[in-house]
């Protein structure tokens, strides 16, 4: 399966952040270019259905959280 994530909403350094995470439960690899990260999974663990969902909800958050932290460093 390949995720696709455009850089004007993701960051780069929290997908990669996320297959760190996720590691363990699928085979990663990750393409980063100037509009967007690329994420091929392969070997997905079989006991979790929407591992996908997952994942990009995790780069999501960690996307969010790094904004708010540099927002709030800003001040």
């Amino acid at each position: 399966m390949t995720l696709q994530f455009s850089r004007s909403i993701y960051d780069a350094d929290a997908v990669q952040a996320t297959v760190a995470a996720f590691g363990e439960l699928a085979t990663w690899s990750v393409e980063i270019d100037e509009h967007g990260v690329t994420v091929h999974m392969t070997d997905p663990t079989p006991e979790i259905d929407d591992l996908a969902d997952h994942f990009a909800n995790h780069a999501l958050h960690l996307t969010i959280t790094s904004a708010r932290r540099s927002a709030e460093g800003a001040q």
